[in-house]
């Protein structure tokens, strides 16, 4: 706590001795009379204290306490007066982290408060992945003159920490899970409980999946086929890369770390549906991983324990967090391309020296035979497209999970109209190569996004 005193009259300080001076010089009684002016002023600054008052409480809220990254969180501060004098000048400033951006109102508030009464103080913060403590709020109090200040920061109550949601405890997406939990259908004849099709019996074919009823009316043997079912393996990839780190507008999370927000919720959600699921990321530097990359440069984590999949959100966290902006075009040119040959046939030539054809060899080498496969990407560029047809050629199911950075119309410019252009021909180049697109828009929540397409994923 610092208490100041202000020398604020020293002007009516020495026109009152002026004054008085003259009128003792001069024998004018006007003199005196007018030196009467100033010196109110002199003792009112004089007798105004703090001395009597007490520090005002504030209690800090959020709405919502746990967001998720690029939401608006409204901060509201309470301030209350539990003394029994009047504070006729509370100025107060909360202690915002230095990582998160005021998109409305203002952390700053001046307010007077009569003994009892409190007033709020309301302001909107951008929220980032992750957690993020807010400082004390600064308080300055001071007497009506101004002479008399104390400057204190106060400790808030209520909430101080503001998290950003990582998970999901109870996935909203019940409707919209597998039919079968932890397997999909396929097109082939097998072991399953859905009707296939129909042959010729053969030695050896069980007497139960015989078609006793068509033996009954022809005479002929038949056995049953089922459509076969296969355990369910997911690999969700999330996009990193450095043309990933693009954000909408300043202060708001770019790109990749929307894309680990959105992979994180939707891993939730499917080993909540006991899915097997494994999770990747590609564009990762060697010191964004605890204890280093794969020689392959593709960190990777299975539900069933092997490897952690937080470690790599938090990877694809730090990625995101790194300052870059020279790796980020500003032209809107796309520095990853891919040839409609080398994506036909599902990979890239040997001899290619392009990084993103490398980084797809490595990747389709890894993934598992029967894998579905959900790319997590802002797709500012042509790589998720040639990767979904490389996925396709070799029969994998594509998805692609797609975070809206491009600002949206409201907020739309020359720029970012060419920007949302070119993401939109991207997103049909990705149907039309066989994956499921999943267009999400930041201002919405991602939970409705994702309900209304996880069945489609799967």
């Amino acid at each position: 706590m610092t208490r100041t005193r202000v020398p604020r009259f020293r002007g009516a300080l020495a026109g009152t001795l002026l004054l008085t001076t003259l009128g003792l010089l001069y024998a004018e009684a006007r003199l005196f009379a007018a030196a009467a002016v100033p010196l109110a002023y002199v003792a009112v600054g004089a007798l105004s204290s703090l001395s009597g008052a007490t520090e005002p409480e504030v209690t800090r809220a959020f709405d919502p306490a746990s967001p998720p990254p690029g939401g608006e969180v409204e901060v509201t501060l309470t301030v209350h007066n539990p003394g029994e004098s009047a504070l006729a000048d509370v100025r107060i400033v909360d202690g915002v982290p230095d990582e998160l951006a005021v998109s409305s109102g203002s952390p700053r508030a001046a307010v007077a408060l009569r003994p009892g009464e409190e007033a709020t103080v309301s302001y909107s913060v951008v929220a980032k992945r992750g957690d993020y403590e807010f400082g004390d709020p600064a308080v300055r109090v001071r007497t009506v003159s101004g002479t008399d200040r104390v400057t204190t920061a106060v400790e808030a109550d209520g909430e101080t920490t503001l998290s950003c949601s990582r998970s999901v405890a109870d996935p909203p997406f019940g409707r919209a899970s597998p039919r079968r939990v932890g397997t999909h259908t396929t097109d082939s004849g097998g072991e399953g409980i859905e009707f296939h099709s129909t042959r010729e019996y053969r030695p050896g074919d069980p007497i139960s999946r015989l078609d006793w009823r068509r033996f009954a009316k022809t005479g002929d043997l038949t056995t049953v086929r089922f459509r076969e079912e296969r355990a369910a393996r997911t690999v969700v990839v999330v996009d990193a890369r450095p043309v990933a780190r693009t954000t909408p507008s300043a202060g708001y999370p770019n790109g990749a770390a929307l894309s680990a927000y959105a992979a994180e919720r939707l891993y939730d959600a499917l080993t909540g549906a006991n899915v097997a699921t494994s999770v990747t990321a590609v564009g990762l530097g060697e010191d964004d991983l605890e204890g280093g990359l794969p020689p392959d440069d593709l960190p990777w984590a299975d539900s069933d324990g092997a490897g952690s999949a937080r470690l790599v959100f938090d990877a694809v966290g730090r990625a995101a967090d790194r300052d870059d902006p020279d790796s980020v075009p500003t032209d809107g040119t796309s520095p990853v391309t891919a040839t409609a040959a080398a994506a036909a046939d599902g990979g890239v030539p040997d001899g290619s020296s392009d990084p993103a054809d490398a980084m797809t060899r490595r990747l389709l080498a890894r993934l598992p035979g029967d894998a579905q496969v959900v790319v997590v990407s802002p797709v500012l560029d042509d790589w998720p497209e040639s990767l979904a047809r490389a996925l396709a050629a070799r029969g994998h199911d594509v998805a692609a999970l797609s975070p809206d950075v491009t600002g949206g119309d409201a907020r739309s410019s020359p720029g970012r109209s060419v920007a949302a252009t070119r993401r939109a021909i991207r997103l049909w180049d990705l149907r039309t190569a066989g994956a499921t697109t999943v267009d999400w828009d930041v201002d919405d929540p991602l939970g409705i996004a994702l309900e209304r397409s996880l069945r489609s994923l799967l």
